[in-house]
């Protein structure tokens, strides 16, 4: 974990040297996260589930129209599941998985017109939390609780970011990004817990940000 960090933390604040030529740009910036996990179990079914994002970014220019732009973000990610049991009345299964992450992205944007960029680049994500709170019913009981996954899950997640920004005349910033994990979030699957080491992130973010010069 802390050959992890220390590589993107290099990665971060080390890229700043590329753009010392050019007019570095520091910012803020927080956001909603609608997230959601892939399932291969078919009798599960997950929903959308609302968090938060917030950390600081860095715009470094390269190239004509090109820049650069590392982030760190705290981010609330997971997903909504539900389970119904047609051979047992009264009986049905709903939980919540939060996943807290770390995030470092990597963006490269290009301006297609003033204002206007397009963006795409990979991010690694450091698992800080995770959690899974039920609620359950068989046959009329009701019980709840929760469940720490911490030790099922890998600790890292590797994506990639495709989205939209745009830079507001009085240093306002705003993007929307899709973000698709190819990395696994658990190492075994549980059936008990309803995690399986199939399960990837999925999440649609929006944010507004403000650059401090």
């Amino acid at each position: 974990m802390k050959k992890y960090i220390l590589i993107l933390s290099t990665l971060f604040f080390g890229v700043t040297v590329m753009g010392q030529t050019e007019k570095v740009k520091l910012g803020v910036k927080a956001g909603l996260n609608i997230s959601n996990l892939t399932l291969n179990e078919s009798e599960l079914n997950s929903s959308g589930k609302t968090g938060f994002t917030a950390g600081i970014m860095v715009e470094i220019p390269m190239a004509k129209n090109f820049s650069l732009q590392p982030e760190l973000l705290y981010s609330q990610q997971g997903t909504k599941i539900t389970f119904y049991d047609e051979e047992v009345a009264n009986s049905h299964y709903k939980s919540t998985i939060e996943l807290n992450y770390l995030n470092i992205p990597v963006m490269l944007k290009y301006y297609v017109i003033k204002g206007l960029s397009v963006q795409a680049g990979p991010q690694i994500g450091i698992l800080l939390k995770a959690n899974n709170k039920y609620q359950d019913n068989f046959l009329g009981y009701e019980n709840q609780g929760s469940f720490n996954l911490k030790e099922y899950s890998s600790g890292i997640d590797t994506s990639v970011n495709f989205g939209l920004g745009y830079q507001l005349k009085n240093k306002f910033y705003t993007d929307v990004r899709y973000n698709i994990s190819y990395s696994n979030v658990f190492k075994d699957g549980d059936a008990n817990h309803y995690i399986d080491n199939n399960m990837k992130n999925k999440v649609f973010q929006i944010t507004l940000g403000y650059f401090l010069q």
